[in-house]
């Protein structure tokens, strides 16, 4: 049964509260008492329950290694949730394990069992693993050491093999990546790795699909011909907060450069996959990672710029010498016969002005002759705007009420939360339903995880010699002074900062 097919089902269904449809399944969350499972996980279960989603007869097993009772740790965790619902807890058990440590794992391996043994039928086992990735290896050979990754031992029927989902980072550079991955298909198939990216599943991310696709008046325009330069922003107000010890060994490339921004490169700059199925998206988001033009070791000081917030080096468990950086820019081009010399501007940064995340397509002037007043004011652009609220925003040009011939600009918005009834779901909502129903569309494949760690490993080798410099900024701007410097450079300026649409 196709995905649409399950959700029309389940739409069709009495209105009660974790109806759902589904064979039996059991989730495993590792590292359950952690702030992803607590802030994200959990919560985005309890909702899909909520909205009849889930499952007929469905196990959440929450692992962890605090020492916590069923029924101790259903009250921390309901505590997190937006209301109480005690059908919800009754589904949750917890048992105390040790993944990284092969701990208790038997134990875990005969939870499961026993809920088959009740439900009397092969269950579909989906390993979520919430963990340090610097367990994650360990973590799954212990898993496979204990047939865990074998799913239902009963009946081994080919549509309930396990499955495992994992968060970013894939690695630390293209050979751990790879590591990893090797890994991880030594006990599982493709088809059973769920890589999440929790910005796939936002719904204005999926809707770059339908802008693009769905409405013939953008594509003929979508290209070198009409566009003058693409700029990808995410921006946080925060600093690392509890993050230190993670985000100093990592850094703003790593952390979010190489996933979350070059993901929405992919989706803006990709062709038009033959149909909306898996293999094809990721054929097309390979296409464009593969065709990212690779900066020399000259270049990239030229096209890349790192900056550090005034105060980190004060900030909890961070290196009193760190030259971690907290805002990284790089400028990159992709050798196709669409994008063409167009540079693609992707950024982000911490205790920058304000949350934002937004894509911005800008395009060419033509000169406006009949409105010589209109030349020196912003040209026509589209803002994606995945954060704080999402929507799409065109800015165009229109005659300023009165009477004298005068152009300003205005904004055309669709957002989200105004333009439907319908409820929006929260990102990891839309990914664990996915993983529920088996589809892989709006995950990633290890040869997208290589293909971004092959562009970003040079960058990171040049940012920690003696040729990159590393620059602070003050918090509550937007970054350096050199990325200015950058843009102004290209005869460019930013737009991100300029204009934040759907402020509702």
């Amino acid at each position: 049964m196709s995905k649409t097919q399950v959700l029309e089902k389940i739409s069709k269904q009495p209105a009660s509260p974790g109806g759902g449809q589904g064979g039996p399944t059991a989730i495993v969350i590792a590292g359950a008492t952690g702030d992803l499972a607590r802030k994200r996980i959990f919560p985005a279960l309890f909702e899909l329950f909520t909205n009849n989603l889930l499952p007929q007869k469905l196990k959440i097993i929450a692992a962890a290694r605090t020492k916590h009772t069923d029924k101790s740790f259903r009250e921390v965790l309901n505590e997190t949730l937006s209301r109480k619902n005690e059908e919800f807890l009754k589904l949750i058990d917890y048992l105390s394990l040790d993944v990284a440590q092969n701990i208790n794992l038997a134990n875990l391996s005969k939870h499961i069992e026993q809920f088959e043994k009740i439900t009397n039928s092969c269950t579909q086992r989906i390993f979520y693993m919430a963990i340090a990735p610097t367990i994650l290896e360990k973590a799954v050979e212990n898993l496979a050491s204990n047939n865990l990754h074998l799913g239902c031992p009963i009946h081994h029927q080919q549509n309930t093999k396990s499955r495992i989902i994992i968060e970013k980072p894939y690695g630390t550079d293209l050979k751990s990546a790879q590591s990893l991955g090797q890994k991880l298909l030594q006990y599982f198939n493709e088809d059973q790795i769920y890589r999440i990216d929790h910005y796939l599943g936002k719904e204005t991310v999926q809707n770059i699909f339908a802008f693009r696709f769905g409405n013939d008046i953008f594509e003929p325009i979508w290209n070198k011909d009409f566009i003058d330069h693409v700029q990808i922003t995410t921006a946080e107000g925060i600093g690392v907060e509890k993050r230190g010890e993670f985000y100093d060994k990592t850094g703003a490339l790593r952390d979010i450069t190489q996933n979350h921004l070059l993901q929405l490169l992919t989706l803006t700059a990709m062709e038009e996959p033959e149909k909306f199925e898996t293999e094809s998206i990721r054929k097309k988001k390979l296409e464009i990672l593969s065709s990212i033009k690779e900066l020399t070791f000259d270049e990239i000081p030229k096209f890349s710029v790192r900056g550090q917030y005034e105060g980190y080096l004060a900030e909890e468990k961070i290196a009193s010498n760190s030259k971690t950086e907290t805002y990284a820019l790089i400028k990159l081009f992709i050798k196709n016969q669409r994008w063409q010399g167009i540079p693609f501007y992707l950024r982000t940064g911490k205790k920058l002005m304000g949350k934002v995340t937004s894509i911005i397509i800008q395009f060419k002037e033509s000169g406006h002759k009949l409105y010589k007043n209109f030349q020196d004011t912003i040209p026509n652009h589209i803002t994606i705007q995945i954060q704080p609220n999402e929507g799409i925003g065109i800015r165009l040009a229109a005659k300023k009420p009165g009477l004298t011939t005068q152009l300003e600009p205005v904004d055309m918005e669709f957002c989200y939360k105004t333009s439907f009834d319908t409820p929006q779901p929260d990102a990891y909502e839309r990914l664990i339903l996915d993983v529920i129903l088996g589809d892989q569309s709006l995950f990633i494949s290890q040869e997208e995880v290589e293909a971004s760690w092959k562009i970003i490993d040079p960058i990171e080798e040049v940012w920690q010699s003696s040729k990159s410099k590393l620059t602070l900024y003050k918090p509550g701007t937007w970054g350096p002074s050199q990325a200015d410097d950058l843009i102004k450079a290209d005869s460019r300026h930013w737009l991100a900062p300029l204009l934040t649409i759907c402020k509702i």
